[in-house]
């Protein structure tokens, strides 16, 4: 809805079209009849005269004189105005304009924005409310139809196709997007390593933190697979949802291996020790991931920006909560020496 283009308001003009049968039958060439008319156009620098003693030279112009332009630069504005042109053919005969142009009415914006010296129209629009509809999802419709409409020289006959030299790009979020996620896949980088080295500096050990971090792929694979059961394409809100994801599935890890350790200094083995560690913590973390999901869900469901990032953090906390259950105890049970000395 509200689609609107940056040209404003249009202006009704007329083109001159050049009649090839006429510029053939007089003898006169497109480049000569240009040539004249950008004589008759513009304000054309003809050359200098020297006038010596030092003083600057002369500029000479050539420029035709319009009532219509008040004595200002530029060509004809009025109908009236064009009839009186006349155009020299090689033999030296003057023709009015009419006889090599031929006028086609139509309408032109008032000013023309240009982008890195290109002309350029921007086109902007909303996207109706009520409808769950996302920049990926309109850029992916919309490309191909697009694509239809570029030019095609063995199509040019084809009113649906555009004129040579035009083309298309998408601005706004789109065109940063490549940018954001470069972005927010380096942050995600630095979040995992800065979890890890905290981890290390807790447990004073590489295995426990690599069981630990080893939940985040696993939380990853129910968010890729419940995008894929509600078709939403990964936007940059659920690169969000992945990021802040990766500080909540940690945290379920991390109070199941710390109970598993305090139940070693207790002097159960390593099998004892990570069962006792899943029993304890069986109730706490399925209370935590319950309530985190339901907290989410209005928001979900609130507005449709906020959905993937919480449908990313939502799944992604359910495959969590199934690996801190029986993946981290087997990880651990994997992992840990089976020594009789206490976890210090």
């Amino acid at each position: 809805m509200d689609v609107r283009d940056d040209l404003g308001n249009l202006r009704r003009d007329f083109k001159l079209v050049p009649k090839r049968e006429s510029l053939d039958f007089y003898g006169i060439s497109q480049d000569d009849l240009g040539l004249q008319g950008r004589y008759m156009m513009t304000d054309n620098d003809v050359g200098d005269f020297p006038v010596g003693s030092g003083e600057e030279d002369l500029e000479i112009r050539l420029r035709s004189r319009w009532p219509s332009r008040q004595g200002g630069v530029g060509g004809p504005s009025r109908l009236d105005e064009f009839t009186t042109m006349r155009f020299i053919t090689q033999g030296g005969e003057a023709l009015p304009a009419g006889a090599l142009l031929e006028q086609v009415p139509g309408a032109v914006p008032l000013s023309i924005t240009h982008r890195n010296t290109q002309r350029s129209v921007t086109i902007l629009a909303k996207v109706i409310p009520g409808q769950n509809f996302y920049d990926a999802e309109i850029l992916a419709e919309l490309t191909p139809k697009l694509e239809g409409m570029q030019y095609d020289s063995n199509d040019e006959s084809n009113p649906a196709r555009w004129p040579r030299g035009y083309s298309y790009r998408f601005g706004g979020d789109a065109d940063t997007s490549s940018e954001t996620f470069s972005s927010a896949g380096q942050m995600l980088v630095v979040a995992l390593f800065l979890v890890f080295a905290v981890l290390v500096l807790q447990f004073g050990s590489y295995t426990q933190p690599l069981i630990i971090i080893l939940t985040v792929p696993f939380a990853l694979i129910g968010t890729l697979f419940g995008f894929f059961l509600l078709g939403l394409s990964f936007s940059f809100p659920a690169m969000i949802g992945v990021i802040a994801l990766v500080g909540i599935v940690v945290n379920d890890a991390i109070v199941m291996v710390e109970t598993m350790n305090e139940r070693r200094k207790e002097g159960l083995d390593v099998r004892h020790a990570a069962a006792a560690g899943a029993s304890d913590r069986l109730r706490p973390i399925l209370t935590t991931s319950i309530t985190t999901i339901i907290g989410l869900i209005p928001l979900a469901l609130s507005d449709p920006q906020w959905f993937p990032l919480c449908m990313a953090i939502i799944f992604g906390l359910l495959s969590a909560t199934l690996i801190a259950l029986l993946v981290v105890p087997g990880l651990y049970l994997q992992l840990t020496p089976n020594t009789s000395k206490a976890v210090s």
